[in-house]
């Protein structure tokens, strides 16, 4: 049996590109209350949360994810003054878990037009439309809302090499600065927004070449800088 299954914001994951690489957004769950039928999911992106543009049989969606279990082919498409037509999806893409059952995609944003948020309903087909045989969310017709989640990376700041002393110290430092506010993070050590390490250093041998890292977190991104010093 063919199943065809059409996804949009439940597993979307809106990605944001950067000097950094791609960056995946925070996920958001949304939850289709119970008590209806029907065997996998389906979804259309009404990306101007305007109902009177777009397809106004779907939700006035803007854009439709296709994944197609059988032929095993994803397909994003966007809708072209009455009907839809196979949209630029070059960073579309698609995982399905080992049980069947989660389906996630990631996009883009600039694929569904840079916008900030967007509605979005979700039907499913195990291959026929009949009673019993889909599902939908919401239930009764409308549809969810998701509003973008702040994107962010971490790159390494203003960084200080301290001179290492053989039976001594060796003291080193950095910032780390966000991508989106430029603001710095850190103030671990005591100094301000710096992050502070001091090493030990034995005393032989001598001229001993030493090496570290150190590594700013925050919300889930880090920025690292390596540090290198020669005991005196």
């Amino acid at each position: 049996m063919r199943t065809l299954i059409v996804l949009a914001a439940v597993a979307l994951s809106a990605v944001a590109a950067s000097s950094a690489g791609a960056v995946n957004a925070p996920p958001v769950t949304f939850t289709d209350p119970a008590g209806d039928s029907g065997s996998a999911p389906a979804v259309f992106i009404d990306s101007d949360k305007n109902g009177a543009t777009g397809d106004r049989k779907g939700l006035g969606a803007d854009y439709l994810f296709v994944d197609d279990f059988s032929a095993h082919e994803l397909g994003l498409y966007s809708w072209q003054s009455n009907d839809w037509q196979s949209a630029p999806g070059s960073t579309a893409g698609v995982v399905v878990a080992a049980d069947g059952k989660t389906v996630t995609m990631t996009v883009n944003k600039s694929d569904l037009g840079n916008v900030d948020g967007f509605n979005f309903a979700v039907v499913s087909s195990d291959g026929s439309f009949d009673s019993g045989h889909t599902d939908s969310a919401l239930n009764g017709g409308g549809a969810f809302t998701y509003s973008a989640q702040t994107v962010f990376t971490l790159v390494p700041g203003v960084s200080h090499n301290g001179a290492a002393t053989a039976g001594g110290t060796w003291t080193v430092s950095m910032t780390a600065v966000r991508s989106d506010t430029k603001a710095t993070v850190g103030g671990e050590g005591g100094h301000g927004a710096s992050a502070v390490c001091t090493f030990r250093v034995p005393k032989k041998p001598r001229h001993a070449l030493l090496r570290a890292t150190v590594t700013v977190s925050a919300l889930g991104r880090s920025a690292s800088t390596a540090f290198t010093a020669t005991a005196r």
